[in-house]
């Protein structure tokens, strides 16, 4: 006899590409079929103290954690944003009320691979989504590789989304 999986919570990392935006469309495919809620990971990579320095005076912020601060706001509306548009566009197709699959957004500073591996191992998620951007192996091996880092030591049910 075949078990259904339990998913009822759903990590989804996206570096919000255009490949993102198709891991978004599996994610909210699998909260549709199995009537779980997804919370939304961005990771941003920290940039060196001197960069933000200057981001902080160019910018006109008081201060580093002002500028830190405003910058996590501007991001949480981008991606609020970026949701809100994926919910209106699919509305029709196939989720009714879309918005209802979205539980929180996550912002914060830090290496992509590790901070989606930390949500895995203390979060209470059924499974991660994301995507790949499919580099070639010279690009991986320069770049990274979030995506193979975290499905070294995620110990959920993943489900990469490769580039089109």
């Amino acid at each position: 006899m075949l078990n259904k999986p339990r998913i009822t919570e759903i990590l989804l990392a996206t570096d919000l590409s255009e490949n993102a935006n198709q891991a978004l469309e599996y994610a909210a495919s699998l909260a549709e079929a199995y009537s779980a809620r997804v919370t939304v990971l961005h990771v941003v990579e920290k940039v060196p103290p001197n960069a933000e320095m200057l981001m902080t005076a160019t910018l006109g912020y008081e201060n580093i954690d002002e500028y830190r601060q405003k910058s996590e706001v501007e991001l949480i509306g981008r991606i609020k944003g970026h949701l809100e548009q994926f919910c209106a566009d699919i509305t029709d197709q196939m989720v009714a009320e879309c918005r209802l699959l979205f539980k929180n957004i996550l912002v914060e500073p830090g290496n992509a691979a590790e901070r989606i591996i930390y949500y895995t191992e203390t979060g209470d998620y059924d499974a991660l989504v994301m995507g790949s951007r499919g580099l070639s192996l010279l690009q991986e091996a320069f770049m990274g590789g979030t995506s193979r880092k975290v499905l070294k030591g995620c110990r959920i049910p993943m489900f990469i989304i490769p580039s089109k």
